[in-house]
């Protein structure tokens, strides 16, 4: 239960998705992101999700990748060269990896807010199906859109949970008097 500590002890970027679609839209995402950093990328693979049937949309071109046009790679490139001494290789993964992982989150919004309310107060911050949680206990007590904005709502959908792209927090919290936090029993965001 919960891998996800094991991946961020192996340093992998970890994708969260919140139903079928995501998915699969991930799993497109994830191959491009490891091409890119040269890391191994995580998926989040939940019963909800994989025991679960949905209609899809498979077109070939439904998920659009963002190259960074904010960072750039080195000469030297990401990937693993031989002889390559093990220090090295951490400095790279530390150095150069995971700030590409994290201009990829940002080129890709992979992490970004989803409801706004123009005077928001409160921020909810979730991921995979937490998300999908948090939405249906809002239908369930009647806020739409509409009553979002006058309770003063934001929700910020999380769909790379390790490592957390700093920007698009700073943004999603900009003017919030409180944040929540909704995700499995161990916190990861």
């Amino acid at each position: 239960h919960q891998s996800e500590f094991a991946m961020v002890d192996a340093m992998m970027p970890i994708l969260n998705p919140a139903g079928v679609q995501e998915l699969l839209d991930y799993g497109i995402i994830g191959w491009a992101l490891s091409r890119y950093s040269g890391c191994w990328v995580g998926l989040k693979s939940m019963k909800d999700t994989i025991d679960a049937t949905a209609s899809v949309d498979v077109d070939a071109d439904r998920v659009k990748i963002a190259i960074p046009t904010d960072y750039t790679i080195p000469p030297e490139g990401v990937h693993i060269r031989f002889p390559d001494p093990p220090l090295d290789q951490e400095r790279r993964l530390h150095d150069i990896k995971l700030e590409a992982v994290k201009a990829f989150s940002r080129a890709n919004r992979l992490n970004r807010v989803v409801l706004d309310a123009p005077n928001a107060r409160l921020g909810i911050a979730t991921c995979g199906k937490s998300y999908m949680d948090v939405r249906q206990a809002l239908q369930y007590l009647g806020i739409d859109e509409a009553e979002a904005g006058r309770l003063g709502l934001r929700i910020f959908k999380v769909g790379m949970t390790w490592p957390m792209e700093p920007k698009a927090v700073r943004e999603f919290a900009q003017g919030l008097d409180r944040i929540l936090v909704v995700e499995e029993k161990r916190a990861l965001i």
